[in-house]
């Protein structure tokens, strides 16, 4: 297996054979990677420019984390492979995303032969070729979210599945501050079943109803007023970054320190890719396509 950064290729090493992807869930040992995290350049949201190339901080967790641990890493990269596995399947013009971990061929022969990709790919591959959805009231990219947010629920413990759990909340109340705000459509936008997605179906409180269940929630909600979208935007990546730190407040050179510094690095690239009339023009095309589904980039894909 291998990862894919522009005419770059950087080999993986699975925790099981090289030529598959899936692999068994265990609780996280405290190894401790004093190394590779010392030796790791700060980052801050407000920086101009990320300090190192995702392939570098890529071969870097290979050299240096255990097997199990770069597994867990692998997971963080997955949206872009979604992104990706869309754009194949829909057949559009979209370039390739570096960022995902699997190169056009790699996932062409992979949703042919189970094994090479996460299940969940293969199992959506088989729905949309047979024009079967799995969730009819579902848009297709709504249901490759759902069913990734089932496989990362329980392909992971501790961190991962705090931060996945927080993300899904918060990509939620997005999806239902859009629906209320632009008067949408709400059938099929929620993406899974939780205490957050039942109290956003029924409740029609400022908060929806969570403040006690979501501790986030003022901040969200305050951000979300703000009138400049872009500002918004960037609101909405302190509150993740934030709470990144909050997990990590006990964390000292262990994977958990590693993961969050890999979800910020996502996040900081995202932003200094976009300068303030790119930036523009992109939230632009975000409010454009609500009305065609609320799984949107700027909700289910800023990390």
């Amino acid at each position: 297996m291998a990862y894919s950064k522009g005419s770059e290729t950087i080999a993986f090493n699975p925790v099981h054979r090289t030529d598959t992807y899936n692999f068994f869930v265990a609780p996280l040992k405290k190894r401790h990677y004093y190394y590779l995290l010392s030796g790791l350049p700060d980052m801050a949201l407000e920086q101009s420019k990320v300090p190192l190339t995702l392939s570098e901080l890529m071969e870097a967790f290979r050299l240096s984390l255990h097997p199990e641990d770069l597994q867990l890493a692998r997971l963080v990269l997955l949206p872009a492979d979604n992104r990706n596995l869309m754009a194949l399947l829909q057949k559009t013009e979209a370039a390739w995303k570096p960022e995902g971990q699997f190169s056009r061929q790699t996932m062409e022969e992979g949703l042919e032969e189970p094994g090479l990709l996460p299940s969940y790919m293969n199992r959506f591959y088989r729905a949309y070729k047979e024009d079967a959805p799995l969730w009819p009231a579902m848009s297709w990219e709504n249901q490759l979210a759902r069913l990734t947010h089932e496989y990362l629920m329980a392909h992971t413990t501790g961190f991962l599945k705090q931060w996945f759990t927080f993300e899904n909340y918060l990509k939620n109340i997005l999806s239902a501050w859009n629906i209320r705000e632009y008067k949408l459509a709400a059938d099929g936008q929620f993406i899974g079943e939780n205490v957050v997605t039942e109290a956003l179906r029924k409740s029609h409180a400022r908060d929806f109803g969570l403040a006690l269940e979501v501790p986030f929630l003022d901040k969200l909600m305050h951000a979300l007023e703000q009138d400049k979208l872009l500002e918004r935007e960037k609101a909405l990546a302190r509150i993740k970054w934030n709470y990144i730190d909050e997990l990590n407040t006990f964390n000292y050179f262990t994977v958990e320190a590693a993961l969050g510094y890999l979800l910020k690095w996502i996040m900081l690239d995202r932003w200094t890719r976009l300068d303030t009339q790119r930036g523009q023009e992109v939230i632009g095309n975000l409010m454009d396509r609500l009305e065609n589904s609320i799984e949107i980039p700027q909700t289910f894909a800023l990390a």
